[in-house]
């Protein structure tokens, strides 16, 4: 499945989502019934004491206002945690205006167009986004979707727009893709490409189905 979207639009679609669920969870008074409070009664019991009963009032607006401090407390936590295992800047300028790499929080600077091959959509903003899916395992996609992100790196390259081809590590979908592209705008063997490439980015290694689509991308631009 390949799909082209604005990311502005995905983004916005979330966010009213998101509010839309949580409106529906808010309690809703009943015209003309007295509004309710939450009361908890917890019955309390101490060695050799008797059995005490406490009621505790908590307003919803004290306990919106607990839920509020908490989150603000470890928000920062999951943050950190989610630095830990994204790389900030896992991605390689392998030409001018194209970039390759993983999942990232930002794309690099200036992308006005980005290329997905995750198998999860991701949250960038930019001016062009096309998901093309497809896992890192045998069998590789057809040589006719090869083509087309091919041709969509270039549309946007020949437009003068900085574009990013990303999977989840920067190493095989992207680099396939990567490849396949220099290979034709330059006229490179597949071999001759992998080792430009590996001197701007030196994990790029597509699986050995992907080699095999590769070896037959160059036999289709020798004929």
């Amino acid at each position: 499945m390949e799909r082209d979207s604005p990311a502005g639009l995905r983004a916005g679609w979330r966010y009213l989502m998101f509010f839309s669920r949580a409106r529906r969870a808010e309690p809703r008074e009943v015209p003309g019934e007295a509004p309710t409070t939450d009361y908890s009664t917890r019955p309390l019991t101490g060695l050799g004491s008797p059995r005490i009963a406490l009621t505790m009032k908590l307003p919803r607006r004290r306990y919106l206002i607990a839920l509020v401090l908490v989150s603000a407390a470890v928000w920062p936590v999951l943050a950190g945690l989610d630095w830990l295992y994204r790389e900030p800047e896992n991605y390689s300028l392998i030409e001018d205006g194209l970039y390759m790499g993983g999942l990232t929080q930002q794309p690099p600077p200036g992308t006005r167009a980005v290329l997905n091959l995750c198998e999860l959509e991701d949250s960038y903003q930019c001016d062009y986004y096309r998901w093309a899916p497809i896992p890192d395992r045998a069998p590789a996609p057809k040589l006719e979707w090869l083509e087309r992100q091919i041709a969509y790196v270039g549309t946007h390259r020949n437009a003068g727009q900085t574009t990013y081809v990303h999977c989840a590590q920067g190493v095989s979908r992207s680099g396939m893709v990567i490849t396949a592209y220099m290979m034709k705008k330059h006229s490179w063997t597949r071999d001759e490409a992998i080792a430009k490439i590996r001197a701007k980015r030196p994990v790029l290694r597509p699986n050995p189905a992907f080699m095999e689509l590769l070896s037959e991308w160059e036999k289709q631009l020798a004929k």
